[in-house]
């Protein structure tokens, strides 16, 4: 795992990817649906983060009470993650947020997050420029069907990381995860 310092502080890349994707998606979101829906989403976005970041209280709460400024160095890990994607989720679904533009947000984080992950990394290629191109037109087959949008976009994720040698992993999990979600999220509304 690569990290990276600002100023006094030592994060992961990914982290700071996830960040960045999220901002960048929010920016979309406000761009192309309004200010409401992306107040709506930042609060989503906001929730995911803020569980994910305490989780570490509840998962590891015998290292908080040990060293309670834990809480600001390190996050709840994998199992917060999962938590914070759920509880996000679940909190969109409970505000009845509309599906096709989640599922817009959702695309846009798939579009960023590699992009972010590369220029933190400094790891950019032909490959990524083509990964971001091929991303960018679900945007115009959105149009066409939200299903299959989601589904070629999720394919083509899965082949960049595949040829990367990261099919197998959380990263290709959460894109399955999440898309399968708002499919069926979409379906059911």
């Amino acid at each position: 795992m690569e990290f990276i310092q600002i100023a006094n502080v030592t994060m992961p890349i990914q982290q700071l990817a996830a960040i960045i994707a999220l901002f960048g998606a929010w920016l979309y979101v406000r761009i192309q649906y309004g200010k409401s829906f992306a107040d709506r989403f930042g609060n989503t976005a906001f929730l995911f983060v803020i569980v994910w970041k305490f989780s570490i209280i509840l998962f590891q709460f015998p290292l908080v009470l040990q060293a309670p400024i834990s809480i600001l160095y390190f996050n709840g890990g994998t199992y917060g993650f999962w938590l914070g994607l759920a509880v996000a989720l679940l909190y969109a679904y409970i505000k009845k947020m509309p599906s096709f533009k989640m599922a817009g947000a959702w695309a846009s984080i798939i579009v960023l997050y590699p992009l972010a992950s590369s220029a933190l990394l400094g790891a950019w290629t032909v490959w990524t420029f083509i990964q971001a191109a091929g991303s960018i037109l679900f945007f115009f087959v959105a149009k066409e069907g939200l299903e299959r949008a989601l589904t070629l976009l999720l394919f083509w994720q899965l082949l960049f990381l595949s040829a990367e040698g990261r099919l197998i992993g959380m990263e290709s999990l959460v894109y399955i995860i999440v898309t399968a979600y708002f499919i069926i999220w979409r379906k059911k509304t």
